[in-house]
């Protein structure tokens, strides 16, 4: 299998919105770490963007991935923001679709997309 190390982008529909960004990942055995950078967009609020630092592992072709750190990189307001999971089937070599939750519980899909 191609190692999952590189540049990813991130299209998200959650429960109260919609994010993209741009997921950078890194593969040594199992183990995966890096970084996602997305836009978040609220139906209702300010939109944001934010940095989050991600540790994860790939068994067979499920994929875990957690956010452990987050920066703002942008807020028009004070944000409380809840670092994300996302549960992931790599459907082919380009593409992992799945589930994604916050702390706070809110669920969402998602596709990463290899650039």
């Amino acid at each position: 299998m191609e190692t999952l190390t590189g540049k990813w982008t991130y299209n998200e529909e959650y429960e109260h919105g919609t994010s993209t960004g741009e997921l950078l990942l890194q593969q040594a055995g199992a183990r995966l770490s890096g970084k996602i950078i997305l836009s978040d967009r609220p139906r209702e609020g300010d939109s944001c963007m934010i940095q989050e630092e991600l540790s994860g592992k790939i068994e067979g072709k499920k994929i875990k991935l957690k956010a452990i750190t987050f920066d703002v990189i942008h807020s028009e307001q004070p944000l409380e923001y809840a670092l994300d999971e996302w549960f992931g089937i790599l459907v082919d070599e380009q593409t992992i679709i799945g589930t994604s939750v916050d702390a706070r519980g809110v669920e969402g899909n998602f596709v990463f997309k290899k650039t």
